[in-house]
């Protein structure tokens, strides 16, 4: 479903929100949601959750991170070494994040519309 229709459509959610907004995929999402239901969880126990390979949720959570929708913090094992525990960003956060997308969105189209008719004829003479 184009995102526009899919957003606009009676029923949406903020799944789709977003999806659209971050172009997350189905399995993006699906991760987010665990991460949001499971606090301080390491990518292992994320893994095990989505029943997805740890490389393909360290994926996902790279995308989600850099997003700015998911946080990761680093924790130093007694022996050495560490691991990395993940939790959703603050939900006011995010909402804010993504009115402004929506307002650079907005404005994006309608710098689009009112350019319609000479972008228009560029590509007529074109061809």
């Amino acid at each position: 479903m184009d995102s526009i229709q899919l957003l606009t459509r009676r029923g949406a959610t903020c799944s789709d929100l977003l999806s659209c907004l971050y172009n997350l995929k189905p399995i993006d999402i699906e991760v987010f949601l665990k991460v949001a239901r499971n606090e301080n969880a390491t990518l292992t126990e994320i893994a095990e959750l989505v029943n997805r390979d740890r490389s393909s949720t360290h994926r996902c959570l790279s995308k989600l991170v850099s997003a700015g929708l998911v946080h990761k913090k680093s924790k130093t094992l007694k022996g050495g070494g560490y691991y990395h525990i993940y939790n959703m960003a603050e939900p006011f956060k995010i909402k804010e994040y993504a009115k402004k997308r929506v307002k650079e969105i907005t404005e994006s189209l309608a710098s689009l519309i009112e350019s319609f008719e000479s972008d228009l004829k560029k590509q007529l003479e074109k061809n």
